[in-house]
């Protein structure tokens, strides 16, 4: 079941790309030429998931402006709100969209509240062994296996491979759960 799950969102992702890839640049837009005198530091402090497109992004800018210094710092996605809030960075690259009271706080400071700029698609998976007979699982398993919040209706916490339907050796074994740190966007969303 879960292979099925994930089969059909790479199908979907798949059948989007050709979609993405068609979209085009103005060819009336005039190539852009860089201006003289541009110097300073750049920050980005955030997702350690955005770091490569992000050091892309930076070798083509200082291209550009050579004399501009870029710091990439990557430590996770709940990082980049109070970064760009105090004024620390000048990007928050972000695996999660900011919370309403990030964006409040934002706006507080600034008095118009933060441009957000989609550049990607993130994309989660779940393992488990290859030696474990589970033949799958539905995405209100895996709520309740990691979620606090069971909100995807499985009436209670999963703990062991029992409660899934697993019988003998496996039947009272339980779940170990790996994932990211607390900074993470991908930890917030599992949570």
């Amino acid at each position: 079941m879960l292979k099925q799950i994930w089969l059909g969102v790479l199908a979907a992702a798949t059948l989007a790309a050709p979609a993405w890839a068609q979209v085009t640049v103005d060819s009336n837009l005039p190539d852009y030429k860089p201006v003289p005198g541009v110097s300073g530091t750049i920050k980005s402090v955030g997702s350690d998931t955005m770091n490569n497109l992000m050091t892309l992004w930076a070798e083509g800018f200082l291209e550009a402006y050579p004399n501009v210094q870029v710091e990439i710092e990557g430590k996770g996605s709940s990082t980049a709100p109070p970064a760009l809030i105090g004024g620390t960075a000048n990007f928050g690259p972000m695996s999660r969209q900011m919370k309403s009271k990030e964006l409040d706080l934002f706006e507080e400071s600034y008095g118009y509240k933060p441009v957000a700029l989609p550049t990607s698609i993130d994309m989660l998976a779940v393992y488990v062994h290859k030696d474990n007979p589970i033949r799958g699982l539905t995405l209100q398993q895996v709520d309740a296996i990691f979620s606090k919040t069971r909100k995807g209706g499985y009436p209670d916490d999963i703990t062991t491979w029992g409660q899934l339907g697993l019988t003998g050796e496996w039947a009272n074994r339980p779940i170990t759960l790996y994932g990211r740190n607390s900074a993470s966007g991908t930890y917030g969303y599992f949570k």
